[in-house]
């Protein structure tokens, strides 16, 4: 991989702080269902298909457009997710029994909470990184954060089984 590209992805890790990889280890122990880093990885692999089916266009109208899309119909609902956890606290109430997921509540919130201003980050770093706005070029970029991201996501699934 040429520097361009060692520097992109160090740019990705650097959007993922202590604080959140810790709260992202939490939801896993505790088998919670929301997985972010897939929930980005497959964000991302929404736009890639976009880019390589010519959907949209190596330009930085285009891909501000897609960026706006995401934000608007693929961005996770804070509020949504907190009425559906209070539904879920008093059915649990009502039951006498807790769900293993409730045990990581908080750091869910947390990181929904997270997730715009880490897209919001990619984005940015995505497009800082784009120098010829040609199609091959973002395609790259694309495939090293999509790498990146499944790093990422293993080297936490191996310092949990740890």
């Amino acid at each position: 991989m040429d520097m361009r590209l060692e520097k992109f992805e160090r740019e990705i890790m650097e959007i993922f702080d202590k604080n959140f990889i810790e709260r992202v280890k939490n939801l896993k122990k505790t088998g919670n269902i929301f997985n972010p880093l897939f929930y980005l990885v497959f964000t991302r692999l929404v736009e890639l298909s976009a880019l390589i089916n010519d959907v949209v266009m190596p330009n930085e109208s285009e891909i501000d457009e897609m960026f706006r899309t995401r934000k608007e119909f693929l961005q996770i609902d804070y509020k949504t997710i907190s009425e559906i956890l209070k539904r879920v606290w008093v059915f649990e109430i009502k039951r006498g029994e807790e769900y293993k997921f409730s045990q990581s509540v908080e750091d869910l919130m947390y990181i929904v909470h997270r997730m715009g201003s880490i897209q919001s980050k990619i984005d940015k770093v995505i497009k800082k990184n784009i120098k010829e706005w040609e199609k091959d070029e973002i395609l790259e970029l694309y495939f090293v954060l999509l790498k990146t991201l499944l790093e990422l996501d293993e080297q936490i699934n191996k310092e949990i089984e740890n």
